[in-house]
């Protein structure tokens, strides 16, 4: 058991670390984070040429909207290029090929470029674009997003976000155009503006690196060739390259007052997909990137920031390793007087900070305007989702880390009715879910028939996490077969 204590006060320890570490740009956001929303810029006089770029794989529902969006841009006609950059086996092809010839009779130079295969996903589509761009500036839309008719005169024209020659990208604020349509989306938007409120607020503010989120953000052509261009040997490319042009002495900046709606994963079963290569993409971006960042010119705190940064997703095996350890501690301590007594004092203090990532969240529902009643009702969500996940965006991590291969690319549907329509399959993780859910079910059961069911209490929050991702997903396999 003393194995067990130890594992268990560790991960403690390292969740403590994480918390810190947020609980320190929660700080500089309460701080210093007005003073970036309400900066202002000289407008520049002369605007640049720019290139926006629409990566689609199989989007027949939100193809059209996007480069419809996309047409709809307040910029100079003769400055202004769409590359719509489609690598679809679907008839997605041919709605981009009719939005693209309407957007066309307005005056607008758009280009459909079809690969036949898919190499290198993402990254590869950007790449192959990249040398029929025209602009200065390359803008990057996701098929899900659909930017304001200002955004790009905004951003480059009123707030000259590129008058600095160092500052390689601009990245917008993502917000949501389905956030209140059920439970989970709400409670992926809660944990979402955890990042897109504090966290690259502050980052930006401190001089810190920030990452490119992979849509609605403005690459400067320039910075893209010098980091070294896409690459697909993450499947987290955007944040590849984001680390990779800090390393060679460029800047993000931050606009937090500049949004651009998008859509969140409606089903379980999509987030899932999502998470895990995010989680698997981001460990292998750390993997790739860690000797050039440690031996960089970067100062101490903007390596430990960094750090911090591209290991964030340990936290989800840190909860799974706790998922396990916890109930035995909480038995054994029933048992012989072991167990959670058997952690220092201090170890259980320093636990509390694991509760800074809720005070973030707080702090970001109110800075959405969003009422105290609504964030009470979608913090429970949020907490069970983000322990729900933990075990398939574990194994993920490992894929990420032991093996070479860089893993296929999996498109995530998020219009609702593209959900069904390319419906993503429940995994075998799902049963680990499954089984999780029961063996700490099991141990709560074992405490009320000792008596002691508050010591049971804490652990409800692992059977319902797991077992209401499970349950999701049995309900979304369920509805899927049915059509």
């Amino acid at each position: 058991m003393d194995i067990v204590v130890a594992i268990h006060a560790a991960c403690l320890l390292l969740l403590c670390a994480y918390a810190v570490h947020q609980g320190v740009l929660l700080v500089v956001y309460l701080l210093r984070g007005r003073s970036a929303s309400s900066q202002s810029s000289r407008p520049t006089a002369e605007l640049p040429a720019v290139t926006i770029q629409i990566p689609l794989f199989n989007e027949r529902y939100v193809a059209a909207r996007v480069i419809a969006a996309a047409a709809a841009q307040d910029y100079p006609r003769d400055k202004l290029q769409i590359q719509i950059l489609d690598d679809s086996t679907d008839d997605t092809t041919e709605i981009a090929r009719c939005a693209a010839a309407q957007a066309r009779s307005s005056g607008l130079s758009v280009d459909v470029l079809h690969r036949n295969e898919r190499q290198g996903y993402k990254a590869g589509a950007l790449a192959a674009g990249l040398p029929h761009a025209k602009g200065e500036l390359i803008a990057i839309f996701d098929a899900d997003f659909a930017p304001p008719p200002d955004f790009l005169r905004r951003v480059i024209g009123e707030q000259n976000a590129f008058a600095d020659p160092q500052v390689g990208f601009v990245q917008a604020r993502w917000d949501y155009l389905n956030r209140d349509l059920n439970p989970i989306t709400r409670a992926q938007a809660m944990i979402l503006d955890v990042h897109f409120l504090i966290e690259q607020v502050a980052r930006s503010l401190c001089g810190l690196p920030i990452n490119f989120n992979g849509s609605a953000g403005i690459w400067r052509r320039q910075c893209i060739l010098d980091a070294g261009g896409w690459q697909a040997d993450t499947l987290t490319e955007d944040l590849d390259l984001s680390y990779r042009a800090a390393l060679r002495g460029w800047r993000g900046l931050y606009l937090v007052d500049q949004g651009a709606p998008s859509e969140l994963p409606a089903d379980i079963l999509a987030y899932k997909q999502q998470q895990a290569r995010w989680a698997r993409g981001t460990i292998q971006t750390l993997r790739k990137l860690l000797p050039e960042l440690l031996s960089s010119s970067l100062k101490f705190h903007q390596k430990l920031a960094a750090l911090m940064h591209l290991s964030g997703y340990v936290i989800h095996p840190l909860i799974f390793i706790l998922s396990i350890t916890t109930p035995l501690l909480v038995l054994d301590a029933v048992t012989s007087q072991g167990g959670l007594a058997g952690l220092p004092l201090w170890v259980n203090a320093l636990s509390g900070l694991t509760l800074v990532p809720i005070a973030s969240m707080l702090v970001a529902h109110l800075a959405r305007r969003r009422s105290l009643i609504h964030f009470l009702r979608d913090l429970p969500a949020a907490l069970l989702l983000g322990v729900g996940v933990s075990p398939s965006n574990t194994l993920a991590m490992l894929r990420g880390l032991l093996h070479e291969q860089v893993g296929e690319f999996v498109r995530t549907p998020k219009h609702r009715h593209s959900v069904f329509t390319y419906a993503p399959r429940p995994d075998w993780t799902m049963w680990l879910e499954l089984a999780l859910a029961i063996y700490v079910g099991v141990a709560i059961l074992l405490m009320l028939r000792f008596g002691h069911w508050p010591l049971g209490m804490p652990l409800f929050l692992y059977v319902l996490g797991f077992g209401g991702v499970w349950l999701s997903q049995a309900l979304s396999a369920s509805r899927h077969s049915s059509l």
